[in-house]
């Protein structure tokens, strides 16, 4: 059984009438072939010439414990692009609760996924990061895939987890602002940007600025006119109540010192945990 790519909700209007059936996928149930094709952006005929297609294979890890809009926020902007498979994958394919309380069903399990995807997508969380850091196996499958991807990418402490499969040793990259120093233990450059690329690495800050990391990459994969249209669509214009209140160089010093002091037990287990199971550098 054959399903449309799910960008119903996302489509640009009457956009449908001109691809027909052109987008038909594998069901969920079914794994692709696992290896990805390499991405082509080619023009639609006829009235959206400047609207590409391409075959992107694009997956998002999810683990027990996970923050949802690590993964589902850039899902959203990244299952945009036409042609392009977004899937989900976990260790054993079970629904997986993320870190506030709610399950999300995967597509893979680490055994049926692609092996060589286009992208492979790594979101934060908290105690569900440290869990899946001592996972042995979580580590190895993240190294082997996001090795073999022509391109790597996490939000928030994802960031961690690329790292401490050991694929981060001389990339630029950046994380959560409260783990960002903890970087170099994982052999990488931190670096105070929202979206960091270096070559086959894009690393995104914390939370929200998963949309920013996707956005980045619809650019990098379809132009500079496609990802215009995504963040329309998605009517990304944020303004936020407290003007510099996301950023701990210009938020009330009081709360930046709160929300460090409430979260330094937990850095320190992530620097704990990376220096117990940390992968040597691929």
């Amino acid at each position: 059984m054959k399903e449309i790519n799910p960008f119903t909700r996302r489509r640009f209007i009457d956009l449908l009438t001109v691809l027909g059936g052109g987008l038909a996928l594998p069901s969920c149930g079914r794994a692709p072939e696992p290896v990805a094709t390499v991405p082509k952006a080619d023009p639609i005929p006829g009235q959206y010439p400047r609207i590409t297609l391409g075959e992107e294979t694009i997956l998002i890890f999810i683990y027990p414990g996970f923050t949802a809009i690590d993964a589902l926020g850039p899902e959203y902007i990244l299952a945009g692009m036409m042609g392009a498979k977004v899937r989900l994958v976990s260790k054993d394919g079970k629904p997986v609760m993320c870190e506030t309380g709610y399950q999300v069903v995967p597509h893979f399990t680490f055994g049926t996924c692609p092996t060589r995807p286009t992208l492979l997508v790594v979101p934060g969380g908290t105690s569900g990061t440290l869990d899946a850091m001592a996972d042995r196996e979580t580590l190895r499958f993240l190294r082997d895939v996001g090795g073999a991807a022509e391109m790597a990418g996490s939000v928030c402490t994802g960031s961690l987890l690329l790292g401490a499969a050991g694929l981060l040793h001389g990339y630029r990259a950046t994380s959560h602002w409260q783990t960002r120093g903890l970087l170099p233990l994982v052999g990488a450059i931190p670096t105070d940007e929202r979206v960091v690329i270096d070559r086959n690495r894009v690393t995104g800050a914390g939370v929200t600025a998963g949309l920013d990391f996707a956005l980045r990459l619809v650019q990098h994969y379809r132009g500079d006119f496609y990802a215009k249209g995504m963040e329309l669509l998605a009517q990304y214009d944020p303004h936020p109540p407290f003007p510099g209140g996301g950023d701990p160089k210009t938020a009330d010093p009081e709360v930046v010192a709160l929300l460090n002091e409430m979260h330094k037990p937990f850095v320190d287990l992530c620097a704990d945990t990376i220096r117990k199971h940390a992968m040597p550098p691929i």
